[in-house]
């Protein structure tokens, strides 16, 4: 599946959708990102980025260990073509755990699915 890229310094805006999908839609597309390793954190916030995403549309966000491991984003893809009905299409944008409009994303409180963070071993204890 080809990604969502959007250039650095692209101005995006995200909230929560007006007219969202429906919730057993939202709740199909969790469950399918909840079977798929590699996803720390799932959204679906309503994005609107200019000559990119037009008109606005709910867009999955995906947070992932990896970002250059496709094969999560083909799993991705092979899982919405099971889920979404024919004809529907969502984009879907792959970030690292450290981008710069996450914390934007996360307040849009759009989430459907967030892994536990990994407990981190303090350093004396990591050949251990």
């Amino acid at each position: 599946m080809k990604p969502l890229t959007i250039p650095k310094d692209t101005s995006v805006y995200l909230g929560r959708p007006a007219k969202p999908m429906p919730q057993l839609l939202s709740d199909a597309i969790g469950e399918m990102i909840r079977s798929i390793a590699g996803i720390r954190e799932a959204y679906l916030p309503q994005c609107y980025v200019k000559d990119i995403v037009e008109p606005p549309a709910q867009i999955l966000v995906l947070v992932l260990d990896d970002v250059a491991d496709q094969s999560v984003l083909d799993s991705v893809g092979q899982g919405l073509s099971r889920v979404l009905p024919q004809g529907m299409h969502l984009d879907v944008w792959p970030l690292t755990d450290g981008h710069s409009l996450l914390d934007t994303i996360r307040g849009t409180r759009m989430h459907i699915h967030c892994s536990p963070p990994t407990e981190k071993k303090p350093w004396w204890k990591i050949f251990g």
